[in-house]
């Protein structure tokens, strides 16, 4: 992970006239000049270089540098304008003066960004049923009518209330790492919605009075369902009381379509860190929390320019935001399947969280969340900001255990 300055420093020009020279080092002075944390060098701008940036394999979660020549894609990844990358680098540093404590905290999220998962009469769900927001609806014009995987009921839960756990881990991606909630493209595990200590999340950890050392965060920003079963054994040395699991939106969001992880793959990597826990923590309880929609993700970021530049320029998840304005048939009924993935992810977690007495889905809760503009970073307009952490935090715990 990279702080504003470093990816800067990575950002290369080649042969660029003088006056777009010019323009580009007014801007990158104004940057400078707005924030010492950037601490951008204008004069450092040499007149002839060359630039690519490019995503790790986990495009949904790391953004690094490779350095590139010669024109076209480099090593399959996008090659973008000059303009977009000073853009792009400019705004994250101008976010990170505006976010560095010259302004208020953020309000709360706005009532229709409430936690989702509620039901007609006004009840939450009960952990493990299925919801409406298993079945994400179609945006105008993508498949219409098209029927979603069906999960096969749950085994009933225990209703003996458990103790309240003196322990916890987290287990999963860069959600759970509050990645992109303090400064862009960083870890913040504090801002956690499982694990965190900040005040404004009031995490699961907070919520048990748990105190920092008994709390332990063994997600790791770009895992995937076959790191599970590792985190999983971690959690099992750390003799935990209680597993919080969510995990599997960089199986969907991959670099292209074709590399999303099959459902039965999926199925069979939870299935093994789930026996790990079952085997090594008998007595632990396991909330397992489903995958959020990442095509409202989408929907709340296609119209702003900064999401779109931010998309592209990092290659962020762009099996579902490749052309993220693109109206073809073709692109929209390839959303229309990275959403059905997600549906089909979800109908597993359920499926296999159900073999379980100690294990509770949340009955599809996280993924009915309606997470609004404020909800999401606006470093890359996709992983959670505090207040998308803090509603995770509020979904999930209503979605959880009653201890006892």
């Amino acid at each position: 992970m990279y702080h504003t300055q470093q990816l800067l420093s990575v950002i290369k020009f080649r042969q660029l006239s003088d006056t777009r020279e010019s323009f580009v080092t007014h801007r990158l002075g104004m940057v400078s000049h707005c924030t010492q944390r950037a601490r951008v060098s204008t004069a450092a701008l040499p007149a002839k270089r060359a630039f690519t940036l490019r995503s790790d394999v986990r495009s949904m979660d790391i953004v690094e540098p490779m350095l590139g020549g010669g024109g076209g894609r480099v090593r399959g990844k996008r090659r973008v304008g000059v303009a977009t990358v000073t853009t792009v680098a400019a705004l994250l540093a101008l976010s990170s003066c505006k976010d560095s404590g010259d302004k208020p905290a953020a309000a709360p999220a706005a009532a229709d960004n409430q936690p989702g998962g509620v039901n007609a009469d006004g009840h939450s769900p009960e952990p493990g049923n299925r919801t409406a927001s298993e079945r994400p609806s179609a945006r105008a014009g993508e498949r219409a009518g098209e029927r979603s995987p069906t999960p096969t009921p749950e085994a009933a839960t225990s209703s003996a209330a458990p103790s309240r756990p003196r322990s916890m881990a987290a287990l999963g991606d860069s959600i759970t790492r509050g990645f992109d909630t303090c400064s862009p493209l960083q870890d913040c595990p504090d801002k956690s919605w499982a694990t965190g200590t900040s005040s404004e999340v009031n995490s699961h950890a907070t919520r048990l009075g748990l105190p920092a050392n008994a709390a332990f965060n063994n997600a790791k920003t770009g895992a995937r369902m076959v790191d599970l079963p590792a985190q999983a054994r971690t959690a099992v040395g750390e003799r935990v009381d209680y597993v919080t699991i969510l995990m599997g939106a960089n199986d969907a969001c991959r670099p292209s379509e074709r590399e999303m992880t099959s459902p039965a793959t999926f199925e069979s990597q939870f299935r093994e860190a789930l026996g790990v826990l079952r085997t090594g923590l008998p007595n632990a309880r396991v909330l397992v929390v489903s995958l959020p929609d990442v095509g409202r993700m989408w929907e709340t970021g296609e119209d702003e320019f900064f999401a779109r530049a931010v998309w592209s320029t990092a290659d962020i998840c762009q099996s579902m935001l490749e052309d993220p304005q693109s109206t073809k048939p073709a692109d929209l009924d390839r959303r229309q399947r990275v959403r059905d993935r997600v549906v089909a992810y979800n109908a597993k977690l359920r499926e296999v969280c159900a073999t379980w007495q100690h294990c509770r889905y949340d009955g599809g809760a996280v993924n009915a969340q309606r997470f609004g503009k404020n909800d999401l970073s606006h470093w890359d307009w996709f992983h959670p900001s505090v207040a998308g952490q803090r509603a995770l935090a509020d979904v999930t715990s209503k979605q959880g255990f009653t201890w006892g």
